[in-house]
Order: C-alpha cells, then sequence, then structure tokens
C-alpha cells in the first residue's frame, strides 16, 4: 500500500513536470519551482494522520508511566496506538525492601483486552525446629514485615486467579521453563542468598544473632487460565510471574528458626474474554512486555524510603513511619545520580530469557525489543511502526537489528 502510493506521487509529479514543459514564460517558473520543491526533504508522515486500518503492523509510542501519586517515572514502554494507560501505586506495602507495588493496567481501544503489570514484591515464611512456634500468616507492623507461607511462581498464579483476579481459575495450558530460563532463576536465587545471609551477620552479628544458608530455589510458570471475573463473566489469560527464595538457619531461645525470604519480582498478565481476542492483540500484547523498563528512580525511591523505614523499625520507632507524598518523594530524587544508580530489579533482567526478539538501535541511541516475528522496525520521534519490509509510514526511518 505505501510502496503504490509513493509511485504514484512520483508519477504525478512527472505528470505536472511534463504539462509545464510544453508550456512558455510563466510556466518555466513554475517549472523550476516545482523541480525545487521536490529536491526538498519530504515531510514524515505524522502518526496522528494516518488511517491504520491502511496497514498491517502495529504503531505505538515510547512512552514513561509515572507514579500518580508521588509523580516518580515508573516504567517506561511502547504503548501501543489508542490503547489507555492507567497506574496505581501501594506505599503501604509493608516490607521494607518492596515498601511500594505498582500496577499498572493497559487497555485496548475496544475495551477487549488489557494487560496488567506488577512491580516487585517480598514475604517471609519463619517456622522453628521444635514446632513451638509455627508459621502463621499476618502482618507485623512493628518490625515491617508481611509475613506469607512460600509459595512457587504456579502456586503465586493459582493464588491471583483464585482470589485476587476473580475465582474458579484453572490452568488450560502451560509451558514448560527452558534450561537458560532455569538456570538464570537457580543463579539469581543463589546471589539473593548469599546477600541475606550475608547482611545479617553483618547487621545483627554485634548482637550475637548469626544466620546459616540453608537453601535456594527459583521458579517461574507461564501459564494460560481460565477464570471467573468479579464481574462474574468468563475471562482467559496468560500470565506469567518467577519467584526467588532463600531459606536460611538462625538459633535463638535453644532452639533453630527456619527463615524463608521470598520474593516475586513482576507479574505480567493478559486478560481478555476469549482465545480469539487474546491472538488478536498478540502483537500489541507483546510490543509492551518485550519493552517494559522499570526506571532506576522509582527503585532509587523506594529503596531510600524502605532503607528509611528500616532504620525506624530497627529503633523501635515504627509508629513514626509517614505515608509517601510526593514532596519526600523528590526529596529522595535530590540525591539520586543516575550516572551512577543502575537498577537492581529483577524484572528488567527477566524479558531477555523469557521472549525470543531481536534489539534495535533507536535513532537516539537508545535500545527497543521486538519479537522475532515481526520483519521490520520504523521510528518518527517517540512513535514506531512494527510490520512487514517497506510497508512503513512515509518519511518513517527504518531500525537496523542489532
Amino acid at each position: 500500500m505505501n510502496i503504490k502510493k509513493s509511485v504514484s506521487l512520483s508519477l504525478i509529479a512527472v505528470l505536472l513536470l511534463s504539462a509545464c514543459s510544453f508550456s512558455g514564460g510563466q510556466n518555466n517558473v513554475d517549472q523550476n519551482n516545482a523541480m525545487a520543491a521536490k529536491t526538498e526533504e519530504p515531510v514524515k508522515q505524522d502518526l496522528a494522520s494516518l488511517d491504520l486500518t491502511a496497514y498491517n503492523g502495529s504503531f505505538g509510542t515510547y512512552t514513561c508511566i509515572p507514579d500518580p501519586t508521588t509523580g516518580v517515572p515508573i516504567i517506561d514502554t511502547i504503548v501501543p496506538y489508542g490503547w489507555s494507560v492507567q497506574a496505581e501505586t501501594n506505599w503501604n506495602f509493608v516490607s521494607t525492601n518492596n515498601p511500594v507495588v505498582a500496577s499498572i493496567q493497559f487497555t485496548s481501544p475496544d475495551g477487549k483486552t488489557s494487560v496488567l503489570i506488577q512491580t516487585g514484591q517480598d514475604f517471609l515464611q519463619s517456622s522453628d525446629t521444635s514446632g513451638l512456634f509455627p508459621h502463621q500468616d499476618y502482618i507485623d507492623y512493628e518490625t515491617y514485615i508481611t509475613h506469607l507461607a512460600y509459595k512457587n511462581a504456579g502456586q503465586v498464579l493459582d493464588m491471583i486467579f483464585n482470589g485476587t483476579l476473580g475465582t474458579n481459575g484453572t490452568v488450560i495450558e502451560e509451558t514448560p521453563v527452558t534450561t537458560e530460563i532455569q538456570s538464570l532463576l537457580d543463579q539469581t536465587a543463589s546471589t539473593y542468598l548469599n546477600t541475606l545471609v550475608d547482611g545479617i551477620n553483618q547487621i545483627a552479628g554485634g548482637y550475637g544473632i548469626s544466620a546459616q544458608a540453608s537453601g535456594y530455589e527459583g521458579t517461574a510458570a507461564f501459564r494460560r487460565y481460565r477464570f471467573t471475573g468479579s464481574d462474574n463473566q468468563n475471562y482467559v489469560a496468560d500470565a506469567f510471574t518467577c519467584c526467588i527464595a532463600a531459606e536460611y538457619i538462625t538459633a535463638s531461645y535453644g532452639t533453630n528458626f527456619i527463615y524463608i525470604q521470598w520474593a516475586i519480582p513482576v507479574v505480567m498478565i493478559y486478560i481478555a474474554q476469549d482465545e480469539t481476542t487474546l491472538d488478536t492483540y498478540r502483537n500489541q500484547y507483546e510490543i509492551i512486555t518485550e519493552n517494559v523498563l522499570i526506571r532506576n528512580e522509582f527503585n532509587y525511591v523506594k529503596n531510600a524510603y524502605g532503607s528509611q523505614i528500616r532504620n525506624l523499625a530497627m529503633q523501635q520507632q515504627a509508629n513514626a513511619i509517614a505515608a509517601m507524598t510526593e514532596e519526600q518523594a523528590q526529596s529522595y530524587l535530590n540525591d539520586y545520580d543516575d550516572s551512577y544508580y543502575t537498577s537492581d530489579d529483577w524484572a528488567n533482567d527477566w524479558s531477555d530469557f523469557i521472549y525470543d526478539r531481536n534489539e534495535y538501535t533507536t535513532t537516539d541511541g537508545e535500545t527497543i525489543k521486538v519479537g522475532t516475528e515481526i520483519d521490520a522496525v520504523y521510528q518518527n520521534g517517540n512513535e514506531f511502526y512494527f510490520g512487514t519490509q517497506g510497508s512503513a509510514p512515509f518519511g518513517w526511518e527504518q531500525l537496523t537489528s542489532n
């Protein structure tokens, strides 16, 4: 379609020039003006003025999604054209590592499908070997820890589709975890365990408390669910999450206490009322999830707030913990320096292993990632076209796969 348009414009220009060449006087001046105009830089087609039905690919805009509470940027991603985005943050999540959980929902123009992305959470399972102190699920506002029995990735998704998002969640399809992904999970879980144990021994060693590494586990789940939503409608959903668990032992009161610190780095869910709709918007879903990048500013503010909470809890002043405000978040960012701060959020590391995709360098030197099923990528400012070779809007620049 676009090639034919270009040919037609060239043909019209030739015909006009030919017509002018058979005239004299003023028409020769018009001919020279037309030739000069022809050599000018072509005007790029603007996305808002395009008839998107004429293209067989997908359009999107590279966008930063901010926290509506503090204004701190949460993620960067590509938002498919016409889709809406809503972000919510819970700054009251009881954890010193993840004192905030962000939920970002993308909704298609017709409202038939949505993508939900949730940032990291962490929990603690605790018990003792004597059985005097069995594990209990509860929230401890004095130590600022959420106690929850350990669940692997599949059990986390079961919990989401049988409680958080709805009921009657049933797995109808599951994709096995590859060796490459499992290797990454194991490496991360091992590092998580060693970091926890070293930190405990360094901080609490002076108080006679020591920790001994016991074991670790990393799990991931790629599943399709059928479930009933809170509106009593039936839905299908493709869901992904991963979990990292570290088990360690401490001795106290003459018995050994067993702790499992576990974290959910990210949750991604793609929901529609039927499989056909899931397939219809598959490219848009993949464009979103393949390009989600959690911003360093969000992690920095999260870590700074968590550190403040941790200090208050250790001083037994947890009642002095104040609700997060925009002013407080901005005060943290006053000390933020992007040149030396690197995100430690695992969610940014998973996607390269989860998806089969290619990297493209944008015109401003950044990187976007696109599934290998996409033949070509074109850019116009913050706007992108993902489609077949040579089918981009007029004047857009083609990007080269790295």
